[in-house]
């Protein structure tokens, strides 16, 4: 049942796409939004969890993504280092912008060891799901 539905997403480009931007704008707007926006919350208290699932998640949706592009060829090296860099530059960003964010460090090493931890659990899914059965699923 997994398989199908990671099949699904490398189907559907319109699909995984769509959940790609809306995942992108949801980061951006929770990291360099003005903390008076977002409110008081005790979920703050989980910050670098919160950095890390996030770009778990989109690393994740990032790579199914380049899947449903490139079929079993996507670069994972390169889905790491486009997820990384990503949360490195949403890190100085926020010491740039006058919305009273401060970059940090350990935030930037949270969303890089999400993307690491999405680009591990990707090669697992390229290696036992996509690669046997993708030629199968592929619309011809």
């Amino acid at each position: 049942m997994i398989e199908r539905l990671f099949i699904l997403f490398v189907r559907n480009r319109i699909l995984i796409g769509f959940l790609l931007f809306i995942a992108t704008a949801v980061i951006l707007f929770f990291t360099l939004a003005p903390p008076s926006t977002l409110g008081e919350s005790e979920l703050y208290n989980y910050d670098k969890l919160g950095h890390f699932l996030l770009f778990f998640f989109w690393t994740l949706i990032f790579g199914l993504f380049m899947f449903s592009l490139k079929n079993e060829h996507a670069s994972l090296l390169l889905i790491f280092f486009i997820g990384s860099v990503f949360g490195i530059t949403i890190e100085v960003m926020q010491g740039i912008l006058p919305f009273d964010r401060n970059p940090n460090v350990y935030d930037a090493l949270a969303d890089v060891a999400g993307s690491l931890t999405a680009t591990i659990f990707l090669l697992f899914i390229k290696k036992w799901i996509f690669t046997p059965k993708l030629k199968r699923f592929q619309k011809k």
